[in-house]
C-alpha cells in the first residue's frame, strides 16, 4: 500500500531538484526560490503523510478539511516556530499559502488518480 505514494511523492521531489538547481540560477526568480519550493513542499508532505498512514493501515487523508489543517499546520510550524532555532530561516506567512495550494494540487491529483 505503501509502494502507491513512490510515484506521487518522487514527482514533486524530482521538481524540487529541477527548480533548485536549474531553473532558479538560470532564471534567478525570486518566485521560483522561495514559493515553489514551498508548492512542492506541500505535495511532498500530503504523500509522505499519506504513506504512514497506509504504513500504519490507516486510511488516508483525502478530504480538503483534514488536509488543510494539516498543510496550514505544518505551514505554519515551518514559518513560526522554525526561525526561532534555525537562524537563516525567515518567516513569510505567503509560504503558509503556497505550502496549502501544493498539498491542495497533490490532494486533487491523489483523489482523482488513485481512487
Amino acid at each position: 500500500m505503501v509502494k502507491r505514494y513512490l510515484p506521487p511523492m518522487a514527482a514533486p521531489a524530482a521538481a524540487y531538484a529541477l527548480n533548485r538547481f536549474l531553473l532558479v540560477p538560470l532564471t534567478g526568480s525570486r518566485l521560483l526560490a522561495w514559493y515553489g519550493a514551498d508548492f512542492l513542499a506541500g505535495g511532498l508532505m500530503l504523500c509522505i503523510l499519506n504513506a504512514l498512514l497506509a504504513a500504519a493501515r490507516r486510511p488516508p487523508v483525502r478530504r480538503v478539511l483534514p488536509a488543510s489543517l494539516f498543510l496550514l499546520g505544518c505551514g505554519a510550524f515551518w514559518e513560526v516556530v522554525t526561525p526561532l532555532y534555525l537562524a537563516r530561516s525567515v518567516s513569510d506567512p505567503w509560504d503558509i499559502l503556497s505550502v496549502w495550494l501544493g498539498g491542495m494540487a497533490m490532494l486533487l491529483w491523489l483523489r482523482r488518480f488513485q481512487a
